[in-house]
């Protein structure tokens, strides 16, 4: 079977990022149940029940976002236990699964929680084992099975150093961490101790010690630890990885990844009428002639040239979009002021970090370029090819430098390169603007001036949600927990007319008086349009198409067909009694056929 180019496309989108993802994030939440946890400080809640919270909301984001990752809370120092294991003073919560209507009901039942409640219910054993603790979140893991892209294990602790004075415990401690470290399973500890030190026994502990501060108060100085946890728990996913060629054998490993992108809502499903079960649509080319299913092997691809169609195999067609070599090739570096103006925006810029796990010393050769590129104040012009059948694009890499939050310790700019596409000479056009005689004077700029200031504020991307998208969200949340009505949802793109007639009412009448005419009314709406017919109304009539100055002749020795719009292609057809219907490329093979039988 021979497919044209236009019926069946072997490209890509270029401006879709969709990618698979290769199994589940799973997040192990460890609780401290002392008594320390449940002490309310300063009229806040208890350190017990803003992390009860803050796993609640962000159940309820992961029922609507990401259904299938696993989650388990364990509970340790308690006196009852329950876990598979049958260790002592660990009672598994919560089972490791996804998140379901039960376990936020629990959770939302447990945010008021009490010491005396808790201690009646579970009991309290402050001598417990951290390696037994640690063992359980393993077994946790293991014991799906799914297969898991990320394992996090988070455990919310009061006490820094709990088996002070026992060496022995301590080393079994530190030994089953490192099971875990073994298992990729990132370990991270959290406190909301204001004295709490890593270095007195967490520091062996945890999988990354260079991210301990030295920060008194981690998680109290904190306002939002739901946000918080949900940075701690999510995962960079690369878009790819790729090479970076700096030059000839000099060659390293780097995932490419999204920086912004727009939020949407999640794409509709198809369901069986039957098993309310999603169904999956699976596509197979069949021959006219005979029925018969066709292999991949069995389709071939054609271009028209001349009169003659050009047979092309899959792989032909492949190779001959293969230009350069698939991943980032230096050309050279160039100053950043000269390389990168604010009008160079083609699409949204990505982001490059080093992957060491794939060349070994990516991470060093990385640093040592994004340092010098800092030094330097210079950008690298590279060719970029992310995809194998992607057409290569010239990229200019704006390097960063990391930067950390004093009061939190936490990062705010990781270090890498942003990979800024560059325009080519077609996509920059010369704006004629229109000049005009009217022009502002001195006075009214000057209290245009007056005014914006008045309305400026600091932004904050993050206190702006998209109202359309929050009620999707609501109403899915509503279905999920079986609630009668959905929660209300504040719009806060909405303006406070109220606070900007007092912020700068008198700067916004200053400038109307000024610009506008007496008696101007900007909120009143416009005239509407009225009906074609009526005296003074200009009737718009659609203007077929012009062929008679068209010599199809030529266009079809030529080959230019393609160049004319469907509509003209239908009004060459009718002129010259063509049979033709379907996509262009059809019409396109009729007047051929038609033009070359003459």
């Amino acid at each position: 079977m021979i497919y044209s180019d236009d019926e069946l496309d072997t490209g890509e989108n270029e401006n879709q990022e969709s990618y698979t993802i290769s199994g589940r994030d799973s997040v192990v939440f460890a609780i401290d149940c002392c008594k320390e946890m449940f002490e309310s400080c300063n009229d806040e809640e208890s350190p017990f029940s803003r992390v009860i919270t803050a796993i609640h909301d962000m159940y309820l984001n992961k029922i609507i976002t990401s259904d299938k990752d696993l989650h388990g809370i364990i509970f340790f120092g308690t006196e009852k236990s329950k876990n598979s294991s049958d260790l002592s003073n660990i009672y598994v919560w919560q089972n490791f699964d996804v998140p379901c209507v039960e376990s936020i009901m629990q959770l939302r039942q447990s945010q008021e929680t009490d010491w005396n409640t808790f201690n009646t219910e579970y009991g309290s054993k402050p001598d417990h084992q951290i390696s037994d603790v640690l063992w359980a979140c393993l077994n946790m893991f293991s014991g799906t099975t799914y297969k898991l892209s990320s394992k996090t294990l988070l455990l919310f602790t009061w006490n820094d150093d709990p088996h002070f004075g026992n060496n022995n415990a301590r080393k079994r401690a530190k030994a089953k961490a490192g099971d875990l470290h073994e298992h990729d399973i990132d370990v991270q500890v959290l406190s909301f101790n204001s004295n709490f030190k890593h270095e007195k026994f967490y520091k062996d502990i945890v999988s990354d010690p260079t991210t301990i501060g030295d920060m008194a108060n981690p998680l109290n100085s904190i306002m939002n630890l739901y946000s918080y946890l949900m940075r701690k728990c999510s995962k960079q996913r690369a878009l790819t990885r790729i090479p970076f060629r700096l030059a000839k054998g000099v060659e390293m490993s780097v995932g490419v990844y999204t920086v912004a992108r727009r939020a949407t809502k999640a794409s509709a499903v198809l369901l069986d009428s039957e098993t309310n079960k999603q169904a999956h649509l699976h596509t197979n080319h069949v021959d006219t002639n005979t029925a018969e299913i066709l292999m991949p092997s069995d389709i071939k691809l054609l271009q028209t040239w001349a009169g003659q169609d050009i047979v092309f195999e899959k792989e032909e067609v492949e190779n001959i979009k293969k230009i350069e070599k698939l991943g980032l090739t230096v050309l050279g570096f160039k100053s950043r002021n000269k390389a990168i103006k604010l009008w160079y925006h083609v699409r949204t810029a990505q982001f490059i970090y080093p992957d060491d796990s794939t060349v070994k010393g990516s991470n060093t050769l990385f640093t040592a370029l994004l340092t010098k590129c800092l030094e330097k104040d210079v950008v690298a012009i590279c060719c970029y090819v992310p995809r194998a059948n992607s057409a290569p694009k010239m990229v200019a890499l704006l390097p960063q430098k990391e930067e950390i939050d004093d009061k939190t310790s936490e990062q705010i700019k990781p270090p890498g390169f942003y990979v800024i596409f560059l325009p080519y000479a077609d996509d920059i056009r010369k704006v004629d603007i229109n000049k005009t005689n009217t022009r502002a004077t001195d006075e009214q700029v000057a209290a245009a001036e007056a005014m914006i200031k008045r309305l400026r504020f600091t932004y904050d991307p993050d206190n702006f949600d998209n109202p359309a998208l929050q009620t999707h969200y609501k109403n899915l949340e509503a279905m999920a927990l079986e609630k009668d009505e959905p929660d209300p949802i504040e719009d806060h793109t909405i303006p406070d007319f109220e606070r900007i007639t007092r912020k700068a009412g008198a700067q916004i009448q200053a400038f109307k008086d000024l610009v506008f005419s007496p008696g101007y009314d900007p909120t009143q709406k416009p005239l509407t349009k009225r009906k074609a017919g009526g005296t003074g109304d200009a009737v718009v009539k659609k203007v077929k198409p012009e062929t008679s100055q068209i010599n199809v002749q030529e266009y079809v020795t030529d080959n230019k067909l393609g160049k004319l719009t469907v509509q003209v292609l239908k009004e060459i057809c009718k002129e010259h009694n063509i049979q033709a219907s379907g996509k262009k490329a059809d019409i396109i093979a009729a007047i051929s056929d038609h033009f070359q039988g003459l």
